[in-house]
């Protein structure tokens, strides 16, 4: 229950348990995220791979607004006496949400081994053709790796396609020996540092504004209201709109989300904590003072949709068009947790940061007003707005020049060319087994005559085309 959360029942809350059980939930969405990243490149073409993150960044802005906006809007009682309750015809309950938070994660994690289980039972891997053409049973598993590759390889380079590599393809093992490879790369190394500290100066807008926009007074039905009106449309329409006015320049398109995500989202949302502070969006307020509040907190909650959605789906777009063939969809995976990781940790460092610097008012109850009279106390916020907000325009003098310098860099920067080094070394096993398979096919052109020998060789050629 929520007392038992509350400060006075700290000490007798099971945090531990919660703990393990949110890392073992991590670990496997973390687990399904790798499964996802590598079908979406298997499933797309190298020249349709930048719609890749806009199905991502629209699926993830509507399973957002399920989650977050559904269950505000079903768990305030205020929302569910006026409106869900009589539109589905349910008994009156005025002081009682239509769903408990324990109601919605158990219907929310059914539904998610429903998905599971269906695409597990539904979905069934399809080998390439091209693996298929000849039998290699009768070869060492290393030499059939190689064998696959030299294939596929030859067969890709008629569509100008590149094959990723599946860890099952080369092993677990072989897979991170690649994946430290790709990290020791300039290319990547440049990449990590500036994923693992852009999100640090927007650290104080993205995580502590909506809860002292909530300690100011914003109720959860205006943030029930502002969702679907503002966050979801505006998640939806700007990657679309994105690939029309960046296309092919996803780094671009970064950068200019970024100088406005560090300059004038914080100074929108000063305003809108100021004008929440002041309480201006009360009942009884002046139509000047309502439009002013309104204003405020949609320029505030827009802006920041876009700004956000505008990064995110360049940052994808970006990581689908440097993916080296020889790793695959674990590459993507690997960057993803870099810029995952990049805004895991300022979370932690800027709440703590407001605590530390926090005073607490005095408030004593006054006995001619009977109102509560607070004096002291200390809100560090908007110090750290102004902080957060020079840092951030540190940050693009530092590593602005860099992000254009990758943004630059050829294709061949990205890759560890272990594909290279794997065909050179083993070209004496790859070249033995063509030369068996060569015999084996001139001795069956000389028995069964050259017409027989050319009908099974034209399919051949036919479906490395196809692939």
């Amino acid at each position: 229950t929520s007392s038992s959360w509350s400060l006075e029942g700290a000490g007798t809350a099971n945090v531990r348990g919660v703990t393990i059980f949110f890392f073992g939930l991590y670990f496997l969405m973390a687990t399904q995220d790798i499964a996802v990243d590598g079908w979406a490149l298997t499933m797309l073409s190298k020249k349709n791979r930048g719609r890749g993150p806009i199905c991502n960044s629209i699926g993830q802005n509507i399973g957002y607004f399920l989650s977050f906006v559904g269950f505000l809007a079903l768990n305030d009682a205020e929302s569910s006496e006026m409106i869900w309750r009589p539109l589905l015809g349910l008994p009156s309950h005025p002081d009682q949400g239509l769903v408990s938070l324990g109601g919605f994660i158990r219907c929310m994690g059914i539904f998610m081994l429903v998905i599971t289980a269906s695409v597990a039972i539904f979905k069934r891997e399809v080998l390439p053709a091209a693996i298929l053409n000849n039998d290699s049973s009768d070869m060492p598993k290393s030499s059939k790796v190689l064998l696959q590759s030299d294939r596929l390889q030859h067969a890709n380079d008629a569509l100008d396609e590149d094959h990723e590599l599946d860890a099952s393809e080369i092993g677990l093992k072989e897979t991170y020996r690649r994946l430290w490879a790709a990290c020791k790369l300039p290319s990547v190394q440049w990449l990590f540092m500036i994923l693992l500290t852009y999100r640090l100066p927007t650290a104080l807008n993205d995580n502590v504004k909506f809860l002292k926009a909530v300690e100011y007074g914003l109720s959860k039905s205006t943030t029930a209201l502002l969702s679907p009106t503002v966050i979801l449309p505006l998640g939806i329409l700007v990657p679309i709109l994105a690939t029309k006015v960046w296309h092919g320049h996803p780094l671009r398109q970064f950068m200019t989300a970024y100088k406005f995500r560090v300059t004038l989202v914080p100074l929108l949302d000063a305003l809108m904590l100021y004008v929440l502070h002041q309480q201006m969006g009360h009942h009884g307020g002046s139509l000047r003072k309502l439009l002013l509040f309104w204003t405020s907190v949609i320029s505030s909650t827009a802006l920041q949709a876009i700004v956000g959605s505008l990064q995110f789906n360049a940052q994808m777009t970006f990581f689908a068009s440097r993916v080296d063939p020889a790793i695959g969809g674990s590459y993507m995976t690997l960057l993803n947790t870099a810029a995952n990781l990049g805004g895991t940790y300022p979370a932690s460092f800027v709440m703590w940061l407001v605590g530390a610097l926090t005073r607490p008012a005095t408030c004593i109850l006054d006995n001619v007003t009977g109102k509560e009279v607070c004096t002291g106390g200390f809100d560090p916020y908007f110090m750290l707005q102004v902080a957060f907000s020079l840092l951030g325009c540190l940050w693009i003098v530092v590593f602005g020049r860099r992000v254009d310098y990758i943004a630059h860099l050829p294709e061949d920067s990205w890759r560890t060319h272990w594909l290279d080094k794997k065909k050179d070394d083993g070209d004496g096993i790859l070249n033995s087994h063509q030369d068996l398979l060569n015999e084996s096919r001139n001795m069956t052109a000389s028995r069964s005559g050259s017409f027989f020998y050319d009908a099974e060789a034209a399919p051949s050629q036919s479906t490395g085309k196809d692939l």
